[in-house]
């Protein structure tokens, strides 16, 4: 099949998936807040109007699909002939499973993040009844991927998932300890989907990410140093700068990398 077809068909795909994910949390917002105070701030926020969480949610789908790099889902099409064995090596080239999986990983993460994103500016929160169901979902595309795709980006994938949600937990734990604000429990939910779409991308990909997400965080904390005048007591929604790092870090890093 022509490769501008197959790519075509993973972001319709992949639209597709983050239009009902993002369908499916505008309809249920009172059952995965599960706060009535938090939902009626929510609810009367400009950044959650209408279907503006949903089509965002589809532009990020698009644009996340379109910037995967190809060669992942049409393959590379190279092979290397030895001379001395009189053998031909071709890398193992992406299959249906790979392209499939890698829709519905990008669509779960589009169709998710801006409600997190949102929630999280507006009441401090990364819902559990939204986060949980999207790791056991990203982390059920991962091994299915793994296990009928050809692609080496999934054991990537997992890696750079899990080795966020230690450090991140461990960073967390420290916080606890020291008493200090640090990350977030939502924080360290979230990092395994943040790292894994990341790691799926580009082997390099999440280090980039991490990059981009302190840089986000940094700026934002110092707005709002700057608003409140003073340093004491500041503290940022950490989530919307994981989520905005993915992105970008992610989209940007076959081109930077």
């Amino acid at each position: 099949m022509d490769t501008g077809v197959l790519h075509g068909m993973v972001i319709g795909l992949t639209v597709l998936i983050a239009f009902a994910v993002g369908l499916v949390l505008a309809r249920t917002t009172r059952f995965w807040l599960n706060d009535d105070t938090q939902l009626a701030r929510v609810e009367s926020s400009r950044l959650y109007r209408g279907w503006v969480p949903v089509l965002i949610g589809l532009v990020l789908a698009a644009a996340a699909a379109w910037a995967f790099p190809l060669h992942q889902l049409v393959g590379s099409g190279w092979s290397a002939y030895a001379p001395l064995s009189g053998t031909t090596f071709t890398p193992p080239q992406p299959n249906s499973a790979d392209r499939i999986g890698t829709a519905c990983l990008l669509g779960l993460a589009a169709g998710t993040t801006p409600f997190l994103f949102t929630t999280d500016i507006i009441v401090r929160r990364l819902p559990d009844r939204i986060v949980l169901p999207t790791a056991i979902a990203g982390l059920a595309v991962i091994i299915t991927g793994s296990i009928l795709g050809a692609s080496p980006a999934w054991f990537t994938a997992f890696f750079a998932g899990l080795a966020a949600l230690v450090l991140f937990a461990l960073l967390h734990l420290l916080g606890r300890v020291l008493r200090r604000q640090t990350m977030g429990l939502g924080d360290v939910k979230v990092s395994f989907l943040v790292f894994a779409v990341a790691g799926l991308y580009d082997m390099w990909a999440p280090a980039l990410v991490l990059v981009v997400m302190m840089l986000i965080a940094g700026v934002w904390a110092l707005i709002g140093v700057i608003r409140a005048r003073r340093v004491r007591g500041v503290t940022i929604a950490f989530g919307p700068a994981m989520l905005s790092g993915m992105w970008l870090g992610s989209m940007f890093a076959p081109i930077v990398l």
